[in-house]
């Protein structure tokens, strides 16, 4: 049960207590924010030379139209906007340090970015893991979870999946998330929007006993109401990018009647703000109040960033060490994946389906010398499978994770290097067993010989090619959009596959061709599969003919180019690309964090 709306003071906080009671300032000075338009190469000015300081103790509402630029000023304090930005932000008027900045400051979207296949407190749960430090027990994270339960309003729906919540639970998780590392300076995207009064009015309540308790908390607030409004020590008002007001609640009315703008004793202030806000910037009221609030931007030289980049050992990053990080991600991970088992049960029906084809199409090829082409047809169509259905699944990984691990990444939860290590970690069993039901389907029914050795160099090829495609897959998912990295994987496959060595042998290749044949991993693949089955001293096949030419498979190795014992170099090539690929995927990881 929520507490009753007149009375916030009631609300429970005993294991929020602020850790850093002094008093501090959170200023920046002459912020800009520009974007260039590609088109016509020019640039468009969001935020136009603000400046302002915000207290801690007092919660900070900034309010303005649409397009004024309160969530673009948000990304900018908090770091997530980098480029094309000028300006500077400081705590007690020293220059804060990127590492410091990225450690007390805390910031949540307006995007709600939840993962659907946990519960609430799961979500609370983990979060909890993530942002806690590893000196306090699980009894005490547990209490920090069923408070925020409480004060949220979320203990009704502490066992439903996060993807079945209402929008304003959703919202209400989301505050929660960030609430449990109880950092110095919050900064909230319109925590409000999708809730009812009461709910809006309780969340506001809470978030201000925050502040009251030695914190900066920043919230962009859209047409509060009286009783809300009430809640709210200071607004910094925007117009279009630029600051119209900055300062105590009670004395905006004031100001602005200053210059003419008086709001009618009827109006609602924050309703009145707006409307000035909205007024034509060259109404001349409107003028000489932003001239007023911006007169000390003048003779000022402004940085093009917006912290220092300097190293401060005393703020350390992360709660938790990499490998306690990999450990939690591990655990997350694994919980999500075996909830949404629909991609994984439609990879597995999937290449069961093509494997009874293919079986159907090649039954008992495998030891005959009369059909040695179709079955080593076979071969390559077994690496196509692996392929596709490796790819097309990892290309879905990035888009449907990106939104959340972005912003738990930017906001401290953990490194890329535990993400990444986690991603590999859990989606190598779903290779491991897509890949397996596929390739022993079609190695058993397509006769091919029951040798332990081969079976074992066989899947061990598939294997491999199936981590290379998931890499390649993960890589194009991370750069592009999911119909364009469908289309690109296409493109890719289509001639590593024309020179893979099945369909142009290495002998009868160009020499403006043979290089590509030396690049292909489709080609080392192909390579090491026919090697499996054919080498390693393979006995002569059976000829059902009068006359089998490839009887003996010396011939049919030479006739494909195989050469003798390559089968430790095809591996050897395998794995430069999987290195190759993993890193790239990783280097672009890291860019998309940057770029988010």
């Amino acid at each position: 049960m929520m507490e009753p709306i007149g009375n916030p003071d009631s609300i429970p906080l005993e294991s929020l207590e602020s850790v850093s009671p002094r008093a501090f300032e959170l200023s920046f000075q002459n912020v800009s924010y520009c974007v260039k338009h590609k088109h016509d190469r020019t640039h468009s000015a969001i935020l136009k030379n603000l400046s302002g300081s915000f207290r801690s103790g007092r919660l900070v509402g900034i309010m303005g139209p649409s397009g004024a630029g309160k969530s673009t000023l948000l990304n900018v304090l908090s770091g997530f906007k980098k480029s094309n930005v000028t300006g500077q932000l400081m705590v007690d008027g020293q220059r804060l340090s990127e590492r410091r900045s990225r450690k007390i400051i805390s910031y949540t979207q307006q995007e709600v970015c939840l993962w659907p296949a946990l519960t609430v407190e799961e979500s609370l749960r983990y979060a909890a893991e993530f942002k806690l430090s590893p000196t306090i027990d699980q009894h005490q994270k547990r209490a920090r979870v069923r408070e925020l339960l409480h004060v949220l309003g979320l203990t009704g729906c502490a066992d439903t999946l996060a993807g079945s919540v209402s929008g304003g639970q959703a919202k209400r998780l989301s505050i929660g998330l960030e609430l449990l590392s109880d950092p110095k300076v919050m900064l909230l995207d319109e925590p409000t929007s999708g809730l009812d009064t009461v709910a809006a009015y309780q969340v506001l309540a809470h978030v201000k006993q925050l502040a009251a308790r030695g914190r900066v908390i920043v919230c962009v607030i859209h047409q509060p109401n009286s009783q809300q409004l009430l809640l709210i020590d200071d607004l910094y008002v925007l117009a279009k990018g630029r600051r119209i007001y900055s300062g105590p609640t009670g004395e905006m009315v004031t100001q602005f009647a200053r210059f003419g703008l008086d709001c009618p004793v009827s109006h609602n202030p924050a309703d009145y703000a707006l409307e000035v806000a909205s007024l034509d910037q060259e109404d001349d009221r409107l003028k000489r109040l932003m001239m007023e609030e911006e007169k000390d931007i003048f003779d000022y030289n402004p940085p093009r960033l917006m912290v220092e980049k300097s190293v401060d050992g005393s703020y350390q990053r992360y709660a938790l060490s990499t490998l306690q990080q990999l450990r939690v991600l591990l655990r997350r991970t694994t919980s999500c994946t075996m909830r949404e088992t629909y991609q994984f049960k439609a990879r597995i029906l999937i290449n069961i389906a093509i494997a009874i084809i293919t079986s159907v199409a090649f039954y008992n090829t495998g030891n005959n010398a009369d059909r040695i082409l179709a079955n080593t047809a076979v071969l390559i169509i077994n690496l196509y499978a692996i392929f596709f259905t490796s790819i097309v699944s990892a290309v879905l990984v990035y888009p449907r994770e990106s939104a959340c691990f972005v912003l738990e990444s930017k906001n401290n939860w953990y490194s890329l290097r535990a993400y990444y290590l986690a991603k590999i970690v859990v989606e190598l069993p779903t290779l491991i067993l897509s890949s397996s039901v596929f390739f022993l389907i079609v190695y058993y029914f397509t006769a091919q010989p029951f040798e332990w050795l081969r079976i074992g160099t066989f899947a061990l090829v598939c294997l491999m090619f199936g981590w290379i495609s998931q890499m390649l897959g993960l890589l194009l998912g991370s750069l592009l959009s999911v119909q364009n990295s469908v289309f690109v994987s296409i493109l890719i496959m289509v001639p590593a596959s024309l020179f893979s060595g099945f369909f142009v042998p290495l002998r009868d290749a160009s020499v403006l061709v043979r290089p590509l044949l030396y690049v292909s991993f489709v080609r080392y693949a192909f390579e090491g599969a026919v090697h499996a089955i054919y080498g390693f001293d393979r006995p002569d096949l059976d000829c059902p003919e009068v006359f089998c030419y490839f009887r003996q498979l010396k011939r049919f190795l030479q006739f494909v180019s195989m050469p003798d014992l390559a089968y430790g170099y095809d591996l050897l090539a395998l794995a430069g690309w999987i290195v190759l690929l993993m890193g790239a995927v990783y280097l672009s990881l890291r860019r998309r964090i940057k770029q988010d």
